[in-house]
């Protein structure tokens, strides 16, 4: 992944340019990736969000992490396959703080992709699930929840 294990992650906020980067298949299933997919579930929960890519934490790699009432999960190579129904939803996201957008997604997905062994699986994801599920594949794409939303002002800000 080309990164320091002394180095700890950092969450990228928007308009950080590697949000928008479109992220590369995983082709190492190794103690690193392990690894660093525990330390953004950490992460995350201290952010306490429900999900996060890894662009977000500067990596363009396709994989994520989401937990949602005590159950987590990581999915690397993710590939939807076939999609269901459709829901509205305010949707929030840890790279773009105090920014709210309603968004309308499918309701059931059916999921490829391969687990921390290097295991292709397929999923089928439901409610929130799937909303997540969706958003964290949309940072793997460099699209952030703004790009849904009419008239969507982000001011930026200087750190």
């Amino acid at each position: 992944m080309n990164k320091s294990r002394e180095e700890s992650l950092r969450l990228r906020i928007f308009p950080d340019e590697v949000l928008r980067q479109s992220c590369e298949s995983v082709e190492r299933f190794d103690a690193e990736l392990r690894d660093l997919i525990d330390e953004m579930l950490v992460l995350m929960r201290v952010r306490e969000g429900i999900g996060l890519a890894a662009p977000q934490v500067g990596i363009t790699k396709r994989f994520f992490v989401c937990e949602i009432e005590n159950r987590s999960f990581s999915l690397i190579n993710p590939r939807i396959t076939a999609v269901g129904g459709k829901a509205e939803m305010i949707e929030g996201c840890l790279s773009l703080p105090e920014v709210q957008v309603t968004i309308t997604r499918s309701d059931r997905l059916l999921v490829i992709g391969y687990d921390l062994k290097g295991q292709i699986k397929q999923f089928e994801f439901k409610g929130l699930w799937a909303r997540v599920i969706q958003h964290e594949l949309d940072h793997l794409d460099g699209v952030l929840i703004c790009d849904y939303g009419k008239n969507v002002k982000i001011e930026k800000t200087l750190s």
